[in-house]
């Protein structure tokens, strides 16, 4: 493949095909996954759904129609996918893997825009299908085009969930349907029933998924031959005070049961907090789920969980992960998704850990019914890993199928056996990074002391032309959260390798309440946003000046986004802004005060360290709240904001750019009016690097490359895949994602 520039440009970047995660077949032959790719001269998108085969590593164009989407194994090598149709439909398709041209076939239609389809064989060869749509009023399947128009467009509310992430709630509710495919006895093939799908959650008040735009959960249920299990969130709780949802499990044999049966809870004594990653074994008889103590706290912990038998709820045990069996050592690691092995006989476990998304196998002692002890053995160490499944369904396979990213390697499809701990490359797109000119070596790490005398991790990562004679600008990249860390991931927002190749030394701190570096730290932070987190910044900076020598921390700039974009306002009332030519804030919070606005304000308290009702509280709000320090700003801000942004709202960026401007400080507003929280759109994302490291260049570059990014340089990507792992194999994605991870528990400020 060829790139046109020899440098890694925020224009390959945007324009370079993004692979979706692979999720192999039932047989373990061949891997699916999907791949969009935009162009910067026709300014579109087009995707593709494609097949791996797992054993020659041929890589096959399944479709191109733009129609299609959501693609999912049925049976063997058989392929489900869903097409978008006229009237607000979606159809439903089948074909063949590699012979989709010569067989593929219309199963039947849904009056409805559905997502978040999951098939299961059942002992009569039906398939059941599930998926979630939203509902009318009357609990029938809401066609848009169908609706009556309201002549009022007013909304009431009586809760406070008014808005989540980027969208108001709808007066629609979205919930979980099922229905059954029919194999024919005439060709084999199989039918939609002519039955109606089945509202699985009619008469009840609750809601699947629990945030439709949420980008940090999944569909939020699982299915298997005995039923479904439905994470919901709770309304019997006021979410101004609690995040709570709940486990809900629905018994179905045949999944033609109308109405649907009625819904039993599953609860955890003394564990009120968030429930996700609910999963069947594979006989279905059995389920493990990860549950929080504490839903008044963003930060608290998930606990394992298993059920024994799903018909008889009293039988449910926490796998309590320790370090030593003997002493009991916490181990300490907060499991963020678990999965079953294929024989049922252990689980797999992904948590953060210093930096890292690492995979732990959990062997379980299924006879016991109690509690149990049990040690996590890791499976994987680099990188992040982002998805994970049985290599096939057979009880005797052992291997999994990995999804992994790295900081320098976009998307990695690998084969690993956790039993001997040997790993198979199948699919690297970039050849660990060579293709985009990256490489690992341009990583490191570092650990220095806080104040209060705590390690503290950072990532450091340098030009691909670094040279120890030369001294470079810093980047100084604060992330979010504030439970969240800087990973060894890829990233297509807030990518460091752009930062680097732009000619900068990159440093990604992990300060206090940081994630995967241990409960204490995680949690110590709350109510002390503006004070131990700050306090490491200040004491890395000062190991960069004593330790880094190639650093020039003469010309450094600052940059954060939510949290980060918070700190990015409080250091710039704070001695340390003085370091700093220029400040970067996206998506920052400039009042504490002004968070009474998000939209989910539940566990602002905690966060800030006391609650509004009281006046110790409120001084503490009043402690570390940047906007109470404006009498210090003088250092240059470049402030981002879009008007979607409903965790941090739109007005805590205009606050902060009139602070400057009625200071007379040099700053610019970047606005995104068609942007959440995220900058997604692919020329919005082209527009924020632009403007992001012009500005900065503007303060700390060199003369030519302020030159360059004025001119407006170009390197767009012009390959056609890449190379692989194995010889001859060709593959055509770059996996998009964050580079700070954020828990499940967090809410992402």
């Amino acid at each position: 493949m060829t790139i046109s520039r020899n440098k890694f440009t925020p224009e390959v970047l945007i324009t370079a095909p993004r692979r979706s995660p692979g999720a192999p077949s039932q047989t373990g032959s061949h891997a699916l996954y999907t791949v969009s790719k935009y162009s910067l001269e026709s300014h579109s998108e087009t995707k593709e759904i494609r097949v791996l085969c797992l054993a020659t590593g041929q890589d096959t164009l399944f479709s191109d129609d733009q129609r299609n989407k959501d693609p999912n194994w049925l049976i063997d090598t058989q392929v489900l996918w869903l097409r978008e149709a006229d009237g607000a439909s979606t159809e439903l398709w089948i074909g063949t893997a590699g012979e989709v041209d010569k067989n593929a076939y219309l199963a039947g239609s849904i009056p409805a825009q559905i997502s978040n389809v999951k098939t299961k064989e059942l002992s009569d060869g039906t398939i059941a299908l599930a998926f979630t749509a939203d509902s009318s009023e009357d609990g029938s399947l809401f066609n848009p085009e169908k609706a009556l128009k309201p002549y009022s467009s007013a909304r009431e509310y009586d809760t406070s969930l008014i808005r989540f992430w980027d969208s108001y709630l709808k007066p629609e509710r979205s919930t979980l349907w099922y229905t059954t495919l029919q194999k024919s006895s005439a060709g084999g093939r199989y039918k939609l029933s002519t039955e109606d799908p089945i509202n699985a959650l009619k008469g009840t008040p609750l809601t699947c998924p629990n945030w439709p735009s949420d980008p940090f959960t999944g569909p939020g249920y699982d299915i298997s031959t005995t039923g479904l299990l439905v994470n919901v969130r709770d309304p019997q709780f006021n979410p101004a005070e609690m995040l709570i949802n709940s486990l809900w499990y629905i018994p179905l044999q045949t999944f033609t049961e109308n109405p649907a049966p009625k819904l039993h809870e599953i609860k955890v004594p003394n564990y009120d907090g968030l429930t996700s990653s609910a999963v069947f074994s594979p006989s279905g008889k059995m389920a493990a789920f990860l549950k929080e103590k504490d839903g008044t706290k963003h930060s608290d912990w998930n606990h394992i969980f298993m059920i024994h038998n799903i018909a008889d709820f009293d039988r449910i045990s926490e796998i309590s992960a320790v370090k030593n069996t003997t002493t009991k050592e916490s181990w300490d690691l907060s499991p963020t998704s678990v999965i079953w092995s294929s024989d049922g006989h252990e689980l797999y476990a992904t948590a953060e850990d210093h930096g890292r998304g690492k995979l732990f196998r959990i062997p379980l002692f299924i006879s016991r019914r109690m509690s149990q002890n049990t040690i996590p053995i890791p499976v994987s160490t680099d990188g992040v890993v982002t998805s994970v499944h049985p290599l096939s369904t057979l009880p005797s396979e052992k291997r999994l199928f990995i999804n992994r990213t790295t900081l320098t390697d976009n998307s990695i499809f690998a084969v690993i056996n956790p039993v001997t701990e040997t790993q198979t490359l199948l699919s690297s797109l970039t050849s660990h990074g060579a293709a985009l000119g990256l490489s690992p070596s341009q990583v490191s790490e570092v650990t220095f002391k806080s104040p209060s005398n705590h390690d503290i991790h950072a990532w450091v990562m340098k030009p691909s032309t670094f040279s120890p004679r030369n001294r470079y600008p810093l980047a100084f990249l604060i992330h979010g959260g504030p439970h969240s860390a800087w990973a060894d991931a890829w990233s297509t927002r807030w990518n460091p390798a752009i930062f680097a190749e732009a000619g900068y030394i990159v440093v990604l701190p992990n300060p206090t309440g940081s994630t995967g570096f241990g409960h204490a730290f995680q949690s110590a932070c709350n109510g002390d946003w503006g004070g131990a987190p700050y306090t490491d910044l200040e004491a890395c900076f000062s190991h960069i000046e004593e330790h880094m020598s190639y650093v020039d921390t003469a010309r450094a700039v600052a940059l954060g986004g939510s949290y980060g974009g918070y700190m990015i306002n409080w250091i710039a009332g704070q001695p340390l802004a003085k370091k700093f030519k220029a400040l970067v804030c996206h998506d920052g919070i400039f009042s504490v005060y002004s968070m009474l606005a998000t939209d989910v304000v539940a566990g602002l308290p905690e966060e800030l360290g006391g609650s509004l009702t009281t006046k110790e509280g409120k001084e503490k709000w009043d402690r570390f709240d940047p906007a109470q320090h404006t009498e210090g700003w003088s250092t240059p801000m470049l402030v981002i904001h879009s008007d979607l942004d409903y965790r941090c709202p739109v007005t805590e960026g205009l606050a902060a750019f009139n602070v400057c401007q009625m200071r007379g400080i040099e700053s610019k507003y970047l606005r995104f009016p068609d942007e959440g929280h995220f900058v997604l759109k692919r020329e919005n994302s082209l527009r924020w690097y632009e403007v992001v490291l012009g500005w900065c260049d503007r303060f700390v570059g060199e003369e030519e490359e302020k030159v360059e990014r004025q001119e407006g340089v170009v390197g767009s990507w012009k390959g056609e895949g890449g190379e692989v792992g194995r010889k001859g194999e060709r593959d055509s994605g770059v996996v998009g994602g964050t580079g700070a991870l954020t828990v499940a528990n967090s809410l992402g400020y």
